[in-house]
């Protein structure tokens, strides 16, 4: 019976970050094609700022996570902070739902890796062009993968 139950909690905790995971991307997906202008009084509520005065990709990373039953960083309004988020991963291994830190120009942005090619990792997050949507980057872009 012990060994059952050992087992039985090893299954779990083996599984649950690709379940936090997949709960991350389902979370996020909810949100796409909301608009920091157009749906501001939504995002307004959700996000407890408002998102088109203030860069809100940590903000919206930062729901997400609670939503899925994940701590989100101290500092999860800068993108940055979410290197300290969960474990890290290495790129080559990245998995849909894992949380992605880019470098852009002199700052960073934060998503949740929707799916990885060979040259580009596509990313649902927020503040992608005013909204919640899937961007594209270069894998080169990429300076940090957390799981």
């Amino acid at each position: 019976m012990k060994v059952l139950a050992f087992l039985a909690a090893a299954y779990v905790a083996l599984l649950t970050p690709d379940l936090a995971n997949a709960g991350m991307l389902a979370q996020a997906q909810q949100y796409r094609g909301l608009h920091e202008v157009k749906n501001n009084k939504t995002l307004r509520a959700a996000l407890g700022i408002n998102p088109a005065r203030t860069p809100w990709c940590g903000h919206f990373m930062g729901l997400i996570a609670r939503k899925s039953g994940r701590k989100p960083p101290q500092s999860f309004s800068f993108a940055r902070s979410w290197l300290r988020f969960g474990a890290p991963v290495k790129l080559a291994y990245a998995r849909a739902g894992d949380v992605v830190i880019v470098r852009t120009g002199r700052g960073y942005h934060v998503g949740v890796l929707s799916a990885l090619s060979k040259s580009t990792a596509q990313l649902i997050g927020g503040n992608q062009s005013g909204g919640v949507k899937v961007s594209q980057f270069a894998r080169g872009q990429v300076v940090g993968v957390r799981r």
